[in-house]
């Protein structure tokens, strides 16, 4: 065998160039469908993806859920179904002009597909390549017309194996590309393949007067072509060749490929078009098409010159890259890494700003048997040059699924499919469908953001009606009395994103005084509060000052507004953080506790009501700290890794259901008589049996005379105008025309309004609020 060899800093070994950013991987529908073979998008701003399975159905992926309904079912037109089977649905493309109205191409789209041979000979004949058009549905965008067909080319393939199947229209000229693979079996070298057996066999890749083995182009909204169901370009490059034969196909673009798969054209640039072309045994290869090139099938695979008493049509163009088999026993210098290379997309989204102008794409598997497949990178290092790289995702790499395609959505983010299973029909094990779907995006890196308190106070037990929102912080029981300080510290978290994952959190206060009795190490302690509170202006030394209307005081979270339910505040009995403090310094904050307690405020800021500082309340331990208007004041330091916030929806919707599962917003499917749309409304597990009764009674508590509280599930409103006072614990039992006016103080529960349907915003439907009501009878 011989091989050349490329620039060592390309194909090296060894450490390689390319800086791309680090990944991970993003579920986006799974069980949903098999094998899929295209992710593609109509183009049409509806932000929708459309994928096909191999078996002959185009799902649709809007809003995050994959439809109950296929866009289209080619599955009866489908050839039969082989337990290893690389026929079927193989390619979709949308008219550029899918949405202009009054267009030619408006509503069009094409598909590639294997269907039943029809003809017998040239013998052997296994199927037949179909492309086809067929138009939306007038009535509803999310369904094709299934009587639209208009089959615009087909062709007889030998083998079972070796399809193409990729389509994609031209950037720039509208013109329908079409990959097709040189007819199956082994080294284009066996039966229905051109000179076969022969010393100097050409193969079907190589003969200009056949469709296999190439990139085609045509325009199917023309006539000129054999059949005058589509058009030839009149600058195809063999419509004025120079090669003697008359028999050229005039469709074809580029030639000397065994089987192309997936090719894709850059969005940007000089919209290059990027093709990945499955090798024979030891050897695959990345390509940059143009227009009559050859790709050097059968004679060369990668690099190597496998078959030279192939006869020449021509010199031929090299892969811009290529790397080995795990069994290769020469490599030639390349990097071995998988058996069976998979064309992805340049990069042209906005969200990974490192990995922009990036080719990425990916290898099938190092197995056939056990899925191993492997996310790969291109990057051009100089005109022409590019550099490989095994990606760095999260999880590992490879990423322990089959990878059979990639795909782009309208903003240029790129997504990969994967099959856990072999064949294009088998389910995993528990039943479900084998293919997912993933957004690739950014590994989040670990920020920090550093924070100072934009509220504080301190409360004294023994003047319970002051205040000390401009003056010092005070915790910890003070000298020769048994009466308790205690310091309130709020900090604004509007600055870290939200959906962020918090990894740490850090508060850190100065001790700025210490009396002559309480300079010992004592233990503080901070809570979380679970009720808000007021700062005013007050300001005094020791025991604080009158309170303003509406600041915090020992009785009161807002002076003269409303009252703690228990004096000296409200916060979860157990502390978020702990530590010994004893004289003058600076001191930090830092447990699982506090990072629990900034997370659940980041996923829920209208919780968060700060911390409050208590020292040990049964000794002398008292110790002045600085406030956030002195030099020393409360600080908190975050740590966390930026994530895509989840809607209400999605937090739901992944507790219970595979991601892109559609539901059915009138389904039951726990048979409990309570539709999807109430149990995602009243946050219900919806594969459970619930009681109707168990989420519809209101429980009252015993409260001091004329007032109650009570948790109901309820819109969010102020107050109510309830005209049924409580003769009942049960809601629904309530009568007797009195009048009660309710007022309704939220809860840390999340807010929901019902909707007509499933919100796909992920809007939350209800609220679950406490209720203290005031009434208007003598009746309790």
């Amino acid at each position: 065998m011989k091989m050349r060899i490329l620039t060592a800093f390309l194909l090296s070994a060894g450490p390689l160039l390319a800086a791309f950013p680090a990944l991970q991987l993003k579920p986006v529908a799974v069980g949903q469908f098999f094998s899929p073979t295209t992710v593609a998008h109509a183009g049409d701003g509806s932000g929708r993806l459309f994928i096909t399975d191999q078996r002959g159905k185009i799902h649709v992926l809007q809003d995050g859920v994959v439809l109950p309904v296929p866009f289209l079912d080619l599955s009866a037109r489908l050839v039969p179904e082989l337990s290893f089977d690389e026929r079927g649905l193989l390619g979709l493309a949308f008219h550029p002009d899918y949405e202009v109205e009054g267009a030619a191409g408006k509503g069009k789209f094409y598909v590639f597909y294997s269907a039943p041979a029809i003809d017998t000979v040239p013998a052997p004949i296994n199927c037949r390549s179909v492309i086809a058009e067929y138009r939306v549905s007038a009535a509803n965008p999310n369904v094709a017309d299934p009587t639209s067909e208009r089959v615009l080319l087909t062709f007889n393939k030998p083998q079972f194996n070796h399809n193409g199947g990729q389509l994609a229209f031209g950037p720039s000229d509208k013109m329908l590309y079409i990959a097709t693979g040189d007819g199956g079996g082994s080294n284009d070298n066996q039966a229905g393949h051109t000179g076969n057996g022969t010393a100097a066999v050409l193969g079907n890749s190589q003969d200009l007067t056949k469709l296999l083995g190439k990139v085609l182009r045509i325009d199917p909204l023309g006539t000129n072509g054999p059949g005058g169901q589509y058009g030839i370009p009149s600058d195809n490059p063999f419509v004025l060749s120079d090669v003697p034969s008359l028999d050229e196909r005039k469709e074809i673009y580029a030639y000397g490929l065994r089987n192309p798969w997936r090719f894709s054209f850059d969005r940007g640039g000089d919209h290059r078009l990027f093709l990945a072309d499955v090798g024979q045994a030891n050897f695959e290869e990345i390509n940059l098409i143009v227009p009559g090139g050859n790709y050097g099938w059968r004679r060369f695979e990668g690099f190597a010159d496998v078959f030279p008493t192939t006869p020449s049509t021509g010199p031929h163009i090299e892969p811009i890259a290529a790397y080995a088999h795990p069994s290769t026993a020469d490599p030639g210098g390349l990097l071995k890494i998988g058996l069976s290379v998979t064309g992805g997309y340049v990069y042209r989204g906005s969200e990974i700003p490192a990995l922009q102008g990036k080719y990425v794409f990916g290898d099938w598997s190092t197995s056939f048997s056990v899925p191993g497949g492997t996310l790969l990178g291109l990057e051009e290092t100089a005109p022409g040059s590019f550099a490989l790289s095994k990606l760095d995702v999260t999880g590992g790499n490879p990423i322990g699924r089959f990878i059979p395609t990639f795909g782009e959505d309208e903003a240029g983010e790129l997504y990969v499919a994967t099959r856990t299973m072999d064949g294009p029909s088998e389910p995993e094990p528990g039943g479900l469908p084998s293919g997912q779907l993933y957004k690739i995006v950014a590994t989040a890196t670990e920020q920090t953001a550093n924070l100072v308190a934009d509220r504080d106070n301190a409360i004294f037990s023994d003047f319970p009606g002051n205040s000390s929102g401009a003056g010092d912080l005070y915790a910890g029981q003070i000298a020769n009395s048994p009466a308790y300080r205690r310091a309130l510290i709020h900090f604004n978290l509007s600055s870290i994103p939200a959906g962020a994952d918090v990894t740490s959190a850090e508060v850190t206060l100065q001790v700025t005084k210490v009396g002559p009795s309480t300079g010992g190490d004592f233990t503080f302690g901070l809570h979380r509060l679970t009720a808000d509170w007021g700062e005013g202006t007050s300001v005094s030394l020791g025991q604080g000052a009158p309170a303003d209307e509406g600041e915090a005081t020992w009785e009161d979270a807002k002076f003269n507004q409303l009252s703690w339910d228990t004096p000296g505040g409200d916060f979860v009995a157990g502390d978020s953080a702990s530590r010994v403090v004893s004289n003058l310094g600076t001191y930090t904050w830092s447990a699982a506790g506090l990072a629990a307690d900034v997370q659940s405020w980041v996923d829920q800021p209208a919780s968060n009501f700060g911390w409050i500082l208590r020292g040990d309340e049964t000794t002398a331990s008292a110790k002045v700290f600085g406030a956030r208007h002195t030099a020393a004041p409360p600080r908190l330091t975050v740590k966390y890794l930026p994530g895509s916030a989840q809607t209400h929806r999605e937090i739901w919707e992944s507790q219970y259901y595979l991601p892109g599962q559609y539901i059915d917003p009138d389904g039951d499917a726990d048979s409990d008589q309570i539709k999807e749309l109430l149990e995602y409304a009243w946050d219900l597990n919806p594969q459970t049996v619930q009681k109707l009764e168990d989420y519809f009674g209101v429980e009252i508590a015993s409260l001091p005379p004329r007032w109650f509280s009570a948790a109901i599930r309820a819109r969010p409103i102020s107050s109510i105008i309830w005209k049924r006072p409580p003769t009942s614990r049960s809601g629904l039992l309530w009568s007797a025309p009195s009048r009660v006016i309710l007022r309704l103080v939220p809860l840390s529960f999340p807010r929901r309004r019902i909707p007509p349907t499933l919100p796909r915003d992920g809007s939350r439907p209800v609220s679950l609020s406490t209720i203290r009501a005031i009434q208007s009878s003598s009746s309790a």
